[in-house]
């Protein structure tokens, strides 16, 4: 634009120039009145580059128009652009996040004592040593326990005198699948169970006391 600008100026210099020259030529004529074959050549010349200027300023105007056209043309693709590279960007965070998921490492499944899950808990309670808690259930707690294959569990001796948790039942005696012998006080017995079956068991120093496993 700067270019046909100082073109423009430089047209209408030499338009004045020659204006100029031509009435320098008008005065010098010979006394017929008719002007100098020179300067009527400048004002010829001078008189066609100035009907030219429309033109030119015509050319000026139509590039800068087909120059911004081009430019919004190209918007579309541009935004097309940067919308495939946010894709991208968020493809590769995808991406990374199930790299990370992937690589780490997997947590064990917490145990909880619940009824139905891999550990049972049970509790031996205060004063089981005398009769009385089979009448209310509570000589083991949960007195009946169920749980999953392959579970563990766990009976606790809170009362103050020893007591035992063996299979079977005081009518007929131990069965032989599990034993703890004399569990003092404050001590605990464990015994993992897998097949399916609903185990009872007893103590053999306070035979009303009895309860039962349930493995499912």
């Amino acid at each position: 634009m700067k270019n046909q600008n100082d073109k423009f100026g430089i047209i209408m210099s030499v338009a004045i120039t020659a204006v100029l020259l031509g009435v320098v030529g008008s005065v010098s004529a010979t006394n017929d009145g008719s002007i100098q074959p020179q300067g009527q050549a400048i004002i010829d010349r001078t008189t066609n580059e100035i009907q030219d200027i429309p033109n030119s300023m015509q050319d000026v105007t139509s590039n800068a128009l087909k120059n911004t056209e081009d430019i919004i043309s190209e918007i579309p693709d541009v935004a097309e652009e940067i919308i495939e590279e946010s894709n991208s960007v968020s493809e590769f965070v995808d991406n990374t996040g199930d790299i990370i998921e992937d690589t780490m490492p997997e947590v064990p499944v917490v145990v909880k004592q619940t009824e139905g899950k891999l550990l049972e808990m049970v509790s031996i309670p205060q004063d089981t040593g005398v009769p009385g808690c089979e009448e209310s259930d509570t000589c083991y707690l949960p007195i009946h326990a169920t749980m999953n294959s392959g579970g563990e569990v766990i009976w606790t001796n809170h009362d103050s005198i020893p007591h035992t948790v063996t299979s079977g039942n005081p009518s007929e005696g131990p069965d032989g699948i599990f034993d703890s012998g004399l569990i003092m006080p404050g001590k605990t017995y464990s015994v993992q169970l897998d097949l399916a079956f609903e185990y009872d068991y007893f103590c053999i120093v306070h035979p009303w006391m009895q309860g039962t496993i349930t493995i499912q």
